[in-house]
């Protein structure tokens, strides 16, 4: 049994190295305190359930980072980690400052959701209607009043900022920028058109129904392969996941399902928004212990 003492200061050695380093991943924290992964990762979650240190929702690989209170602006340096869309959004919400929920294409406001490090979503009642707005996560409160209420003078100020930072842009440098700029539209464009529909609404569901998705394998029109974080009675535990807008799902589909979440050593969670049918039925009480269904309500 470590002694309290040594508890201790392995605890104070952690805090010191996130003074200096800002948020860290698990692993590198192991390295620190010269302990195994599974120490460190203890030490880490005393130290949240202490109030010392917070915990990222964002995921590098399939690690949170850890970080002080006070250093949430240091997340930003991670967000090459985030996926496109997410970057996308990001950054438009880091230019606008603010965005109204109901004014955004589904593609993002789906994105919004999901980086919850960086959007803070803000009910703000207009009028006699409540709307969502999301707020830039180092965005004082006082400067989102002003915006949101609609100050002239304070929106102008912002819009004076953002015509600063473009003018400043060399003009034998804006014919390439510009090039640049077409080709991530034009994927956008693609993104939009593979998203109608299904796969906007799949992970509209995953986000309402806390499941968190640590890696997209493949995203097709009306197909979608993912590893994701579910609840448990045993804790949050990853699935491989695989939906499909079908109207109904068989025993086949379970069966494939199984063999790909086999290969990535996962159990499997299978969705459609039909129903399970008989041989469906018959494979999931011989088989479900490694294969999840769910019925997909949208």
């Amino acid at each position: 049994m470590i002694e309290v003492e040594k508890l201790n200061t392995s605890k104070e050695r952690i805090l010191s190295t996130m003074r200096l380093r800002g948020p860290i991943l698990p692993v590198q924290v192991a390295k620190e305190i010269n302990f195994s992964p599974l120490f460190a990762s203890a030490f880490l979650s005393e130290l949240k359930d202490e109030s010392k240190i917070k915990i990222s929702n964002m995921r590098v690989g399939s690690s949170p980072l850890y970080y002080l209170p006070g250093q949430e602006g240091m997340l930003e340096k991670f967000v090459p980690y985030l996926n496109q869309r997410e970057k996308e959004a990001f950054a438009k919400l880091k230019q606008e400052k603010i965005l109204e929920d109901s004014e955004q294409d589904p593609v993002v406001r789906v994105a919004l959701r999901a980086i919850k490090d960086f959007a803070v979503p803000v009910q703000v009642r207009v009028g006699s209607e409540m709307k969502l707005f999301w707020k830039y996560f180092v965005l004082p409160d006082e400067e989102f009043e002003s915006l949101v209420s609609g100050d002239a003078k304070k929106a102008e100020e912002v819009k004076e900022k953002i015509e600063e930072k473009l003018v400043k842009v060399p003009e034998a440098k804006q014919e390439t920028l510009l090039k640049e700029e077409e080709r991530p539209l034009a994927e956008k464009k693609k993104e939009k058109v593979l998203e109608n529909g299904f796969v906007i609404n799949l992970k509209d569901y995953l986000s309402r129904k806390d499941i968190e998705i640590l890696h997209v394998v493949a995203e097709k029109k009306k197909e979608f392969e993912a590893k994701v974080r579910i609840n448990t009675d045993f804790g949050r535990q990853t699935y491989y996941l695989i939906a499909k807008e079908k109207a109904s799902a068989s025993d086949a589909d379970l069966a494939k399902a199984d063999k790909k979440a086999r290969g990535e050593k996962l159990p499997a969670v299978f969705m459609v928004p039909g129903e399970l049918n008989k041989k469906g039925r018959q494979f999931l009480e011989q088989w479900g212990n490694l294969v999840r269904f769910e019925k997909l309500e949208f």
